[in-house]
């Protein structure tokens, strides 16, 4: 079992985006959730993690560009 944790110094609009996210990425290799403040993704093996990490960093890439504009 492979874990990655992300902190992301308590960023509430992040957060509330993982938040919502972590009920949509949950299959049976791995899984992504926020906890005490972090982002968490657990993966079977080094490919299902790589694939969480990509899903983590293109999601805070399109969170980081709407916060500009707000």
């Amino acid at each position: 079992m492979y874990k990655l944790e992300i902190d992301i110094n308590n960023d509430i609009f992040i957060l509330k985006i993982f938040e919502i996210l972590e009920k949509e990425v949950r299959f049976p290799r791995g899984c992504l959730y926020v906890k005490d403040g972090k982002i968490v993704a657990e993966a079977a093996d080094a490919s299902s993690l790589r694939s969480l990490v990509h899903t983590i960093f293109r999601a805070m890439y399109i969170a980081e560009s709407v916060a500009v504009f707000r």
